[in-house]
């Protein structure tokens, strides 16, 4: 999807799901670990100009299916970022959790651990800045009633 005035490209926007096993066999409807409302927003697709700091939004919102339903970067943010190419520190990290007081909070990924080639991560969380909140708002449109 493609936002001609903004220059804004929603290069995904459905529902990402994990299945119970990286591995295992095709399973049926309903035997995903998780799924999650996912929309990634570029923000440089033609702003090549602008220097932004995080150039890709990711806005993930709880769906309620599935068995993690806590914070999609600490269960699926290393898979999200293998599936769709994207560099973690490109990122600004946004997950939606309609049913809380404070419904919308941004991830800060920090290296904690290396193994071989794989990087582990520490997550912090903070509430949403208002800033950030205006940037998303023309694609994130129920954002706009939740805070």
């Amino acid at each position: 999807m493609r936002d001609w005035d903004t220059g804004i490209l929603i290069f995904f926007d459905g529902t990402y799901r994990l299945r119970r096993q990286d591995n295992g066999p095709p399973i049926s409807i309903g035997q995903w670990a998780c799924s999650w409302r996912l929309r990634i927003i570029d923000f440089a697709v033609n702003q090549p100009d602008v220097m932004h700091l995080k150039p890709i939004v990711v806005v993930a919102t709880q769906t309620g299916q599935g068995l993690f339903k806590t914070t999609c970067a600490e269960s699926l943010g290393k898979r999200i970022c293998r599936d769709f190419d994207l560099d973690i520190n490109e990122i600004l990290w946004i997950e939606h959790f309609p049913g809380e007081p404070q419904r919308m909070y941004v991830a800060a990924f920090t290296p904690k651990s290396y193994f071989g080639t794989e990087t582990y991560y520490a997550i912090d969380w903070r509430p949403i800045r208002s800033n950030e909140l205006e940037a998303i708002k023309l694609f994130i449109p129920e954002c706009d009633t939740d805070q």
